[in-house]
């Protein structure tokens, strides 16, 4: 299933990226001798007009063969100057070149509108979990199950609407309206300033209540060869107490396991009705906190969704699409940013075995988490092709702009110089990549 789901993404990702360059190259009026799957020899084929289908041998990557497309390409049908690609003006053979990565920017537009119209959009009720001990909104009385009705007079109906005003009041006090056991009462908490880490692992300060929204110990993911499934634990599982204590929510099950690594934990389990008792013992991890370094227990369990979905009209799904596609994005550019800066490790450059994993265990999660991780791969594809690397889209986007501000293109034996170049680096951060994975893999229970 592993195998199947890293071939099945791979494969959406690769053809969206060459069926980008193909159309637009015949849009453009250039010749297209080869649309080819894969690199290397050839596994099956079609000729298709001028035009040959190939599936080969090696699945990491694709490519468009067009007419005249090596400036040294001598051959009869390069030298028609209506059809040959390095004939064409430097703006066609920009647009050829960023076809492919703008299409794998479209892909999760796509995809993130099907989703928000069809599945829905999916949001937390502002329902709160357990307050943190000494936190504004423990100090206010607020309690689990508590539902915040308006923030400032104003209804609202997400957990997101808290956040956002939360971070907007620069520790400005605010006013919320609960509803508890059917009573409506107002609560007026000023936000702490707290240290925390992004999600690259940097340490940021945000406004703090002390809340989180309330979840419930039912499991929705058991992460592959962890302790949880080797004790025989299920998604859908309920967990009701932890060594003879009721839990009644995941924060307080997260702590508890967090606080006992390497430490026999009895789980006491709920399924279809029937309830058992299971022994696990929490494997010791590092990770890094607010306060530096710390050892933690996990057991490789996460949260069932407790989430609500609201299906948008196709307008305001697209709109959603895009602003989603955007926010990935931007994340994804910061990484790189953070990356090149040494403020991201490069221990979490992964490559096509650690998709390999990730795809193995979204696909169990279902479809739209599937989908999701195609979307997100895509974009990492396109902002990877847009690197100005020789051999990578980008690296000829740099060339075209030489071209386009001298007057004249960069001479082959320059490009020549530069491909060889960009083909080093390329497959230096592919050897990483591998070596990364391959320690990662070792390193699972």
């Amino acid at each position: 299933m592993t195998i199947l789901a890293a071939i099945v993404v791979l494969g959406i990702l690769i053809f969206v990226h060459e069926l980008g360059h193909f159309l637009v190259a015949k849009r453009s009026g250039v010749g297209v001798l080869k649309f080819s799957l894969g690199f290397g020899p050839k596994l099956v084929g079609v000729k298709r007009g001028e035009t040959e289908y190939l599936l080969s041998a090696l699945p990491l990557g694709g490519y468009v063969k067009m007419i005249g497309e090596d400036p040294g390409d001598e051959s009869p049908e390069a030298a028609d100057a209506e059809r040959s690609f390095s004939r064409k003006s430097v703006g066609t053979r920009a647009r050829i070149i960023l076809a492919g990565p703008l299409a794998n920017l479209l892909l999760p537009v796509v995809i993130f509108w099907g989703v928000f119209a069809i599945v829905g959009q999916p949001y937390f009720l502002p329902v709160v979990g357990t307050p943190e001990a000494g936190s504004p909104a423990a100090q206010a009385g607020l309690l689990p199950g508590d539902r915040v009705q308006a923030l400032e007079g104003v209804r609202i109906e997400r957990w997101t609407e808290i956040e956002t005003a939360l971070q907007a009041s620069s520790g400005r006090p605010l006013t919320l309206t609960v509803i508890r056991d059917g009573r409506t009462f107002d609560a007026r908490l000023a936000p702490r300033a707290v240290s925390t880490r992004d999600i690259f692992g940097q340490e940021t300060q945000v406004w703090d209540l002390g809340l989180h929204p309330l979840l419930s110990t039912r499991i929705g993911q058991v992460l592959p060869g962890h302790v949880a499934e080797q004790a025989g634990l299920r998604s859908g599982d309920r967990i009701l107490a932890l060594s003879g204590l009721s839990v009644a929510e995941w924060e307080q099950l997260a702590k508890t396991i967090h606080a006992s690594p390497g430490k026999p934990v009895r789980l006491t389990v709920e399924r279809d009705g029937q309830r058992f008792d299971v022994t696990v013992t929490p494997r010791p991890t590092r990770q890094r906190g607010p306060g530096g370094d710390e050892e933690i227990g996990l057991i490789g369990i996460g949260p069932a969704p407790e989430s609500h979905s609201q299906r948008l009209n196709p307008l305001a799904a697209l709109a959603a699409g895009v602003k989603k596609t955007t926010e990935l994005s931007v994340l994804i550019v910061q990484g790189f940013v953070k990356l090149i800066q040494a403020k991201i490790s490069p221990k979490t450059i992964g490559g096509p075995i650690l998709i390999a994993q990730m795809a193995g265990e979204v696909v169990q999660r279902g479809p739209v988490e599937f989908l999701s991780f195609t979307a997100l791969l895509s974009i990492n594809l396109a902002i990877l092709n847009l690197l100005p690397i020789p051999v990578l889209d980008g690296g000829h986007l740099l060339f075209s702009l030489i071209e386009w501000l001298r007057g004249k293109p960069v001479s082959l034996r320059k490009r020549e110089i530069a491909q060889q170049v960009g083909m080093v680096l390329l497959v230096g951060l592919m050897i990483f990549a591998f070596y990364n994975d391959i320690f990662r893999w070792l390193a699972r229970p």
